[in-house]
């Protein structure tokens, strides 16, 4: 068995491909939410800063809208 987040990269995936073509195909998978890494997070800020939208931001990163939205209200608490 192979973790979602290792299987997409290994097919050249991001994550929200690869649970798209896993739900295509009805495969079952477990949802495991990779970790922000520092450098997510700074291009994360560095995009938002230049005026581009989270919905823009979770296309480029590989992320969902939520997962963003989240992570920089987090990071507007530190």
């Amino acid at each position: 068995r192979m973790v979602a987040c290792r299987a997409a990269e290994h097919l050249g995936l991001n994550i929200n491909q690869f649970y798209y073509i896993a739900k295509k195909l009805s495969l079952k998978t477990a949802f495991v939410k990779p970790r922000w890494s520092d450098d997510e997070d700074k291009r994360m800020q560095t995009l938002i800063s230049s005026g581009y939208t989270q919905r823009n931001v979770a296309k480029i990163l590989g992320r969902s809208e939520e997962s963003v939205k989240s992570r920089l209200s987090r990071l507007r608490k530190k």
